[in-house]
C-alpha cells in the first residue's frame, strides 16, 4: 500500500468524524427546548395523577373505613 492509498484511506475515515460538529444549529436546539418542554409537562401530569389517585384513596378509606 503506497503513501496516496494511506493518506486517501485515513481522510475517508475522518470525514464522519469531522461531520460531527459540537456547535448546535438552531434546529437542534429547537428540537432541545421541545424535548425539555414535554418531559417537564411528563412530570407534572405525573404529579398530578399521583396526587388525584391518593385523593381517591383518601375519601374511599373515609367513606368505607376500608383499605382501598
Amino acid at each position: 500500500m503506497n503513501l496516496l492509498q494511506r493518506v486517501f484511506i485515513i481522510a475517508l475515515l475522518a470525514v464522519p468524524l469531522a461531520a460531527c460538529d459540537s456547535n448546535d444549529g438552531s434546529a437542534e436546539k429547537l428540537g432541545e427546548n421541545v424535548d425539555k418542554a414535554l418531559d417537564e409537562t411528563r412530570d407534572k401530569l405525573d404529579d398530578t395523577a399521583d396526587e388525584i389517585k391518593d385523593g381517591v384513596e383518601d375519601a374511599c378509606e373515609e367513606a368505607s373505613d376500608k383499605n382501598c
